[in-house]
């Protein structure tokens, strides 16, 4: 459970708008950007931004390489960063200039310190923002004509850092009243962490049984009990599940040996005619098959959990514009 938040450490640039902002009324994701600049202050991101005929710094945060954190828009304010989703999504910028260029020095690596940093503030707005269900770089925002943030721009590698995912798209948000395909899903995945639905099962109905399973599994994790499964929760469902496959695989290795080595053992004292050993053997067989169809199961909805979370996607092509 974190005891910071982004506001604790993020620094006031102080700067000054013409203009009045206004307030995001959603947000569902978070655009990173460079600045097209190897070094660039808060200020003179700000300057550029008002000789464009803004009223100021389109970011909401800014990055430095010394790993610093800036804000510049108010975190709540609707952002002039990226056209078409500023109104619901958080504009992050990292200082430095991560694309080839011909008329200015350019990065061909970013600090330690910056991409540290920028993991950080992308896990705290995760958990500041709950609504969030994407992430993406500017050149993937829908008709972005940028190469914003640059081919040298760690953009898989930050968000797999911050995520566990190397690609974070459209994330389910549900919560009582929800209803369909998704919330069976969740119900099964639920069940098989050990969150019982003994009432109504896997109906498709996210109900007060539902909800209180989902707090359940959140509180079992350290997560706000608020019945609503968001992008953390599922990530936290999806690590849940993954650590108890691994550990019966292991589990599942062990007692195959065993059976295995009970088995030779008991063969030997059928040959002597021995009926107890052959109603043994009978008891160990059945027990493995139960163990074999139930791991069979917590398999198929491990896969289902990376289909959800870990969805192979095509990332965008960049285009040779510059931002």
């Amino acid at each position: 459970m974190r005891i910071m938040s982004i506001r604790d450490y993020m620094k006031n640039a102080n700067l000054i708008f013409k203009g009045e902002f206004k307030r995001r009324p959603v947000t569902n994701g978070i655009v990173l950007h460079h600045a097209a600049a190897s070094q660039a202050t808060p200020q003179q991101i700000h300057e550029w931004h008002l000789k464009r005929g803004w009223i100021g710094a389109g970011y909401n945060v800014y990055v430095r390489k010394d790993g610093s954190v800036w804000e510049l828009r108010p975190l709540w304010a609707v952002g002039a960063h990226a056209e078409g989703v500023n109104s619901e999504s958080i504009g992050v910028c990292a200082e430095g200039m991560y694309h080839p260029s011909n008329s200015q020095p350019y990065d061909r690596g970013m600090p330690a310190a910056q991409l540290d940093a920028l993991v950080k503030v992308i896990k705290d707005l995760l958990e500041e923002y709950p609504s969030i269900k994407w992430i993406k770089g500017h050149k993937e925002v829908p008709g972005a004509a940028t190469a914003c943030p640059g081919c040298y721009f760690p953009l898989e590698k930050i968000v797999m850092a911050a995520t566990n995912s190397s690609n974070i798209g459209e994330v389910d948000y549900m919560k009582k009243g929800d209803r369909g395909p998704e919330v069976k899903r969740l119900q099964r995945l639920l069940m098989a962490l050990g969150c019982q639905l003994p009432k109504y099962g896997t109906d498709g109905i996210f109900g007060a049984e539902t909800e209180a399973a989902v707090n359940a599994f959140k509180k079992s994790v350290g997560l706000q009990q608020n019945g609503v499964v968001d992008i953390i929760t599922m990530m936290a469902m999806a690590e849940k599940l993954l650590q108890d496959k691994t550990a019966l695989e292991q589990e599942n290795a062990t007692l195959t040996n065993r059976v295995q080595i009970l088995e030779d053992e008991l063969k030997r004292e059928l040959e002597s005619g021995n009926e107890a050993a052959e109603r043994y053997i009978k008891e160990l067989e059945e027990r493995n098959r139960r163990f074999i169809e139930f791991f069979k199961l917590l398999n198929q909805l491990a896969k289902e959990v990376e289909k959800r979370i870990w969805p192979i996607q095509k990332q965008a092509e960049s285009v040779e514009k510059m931002w």
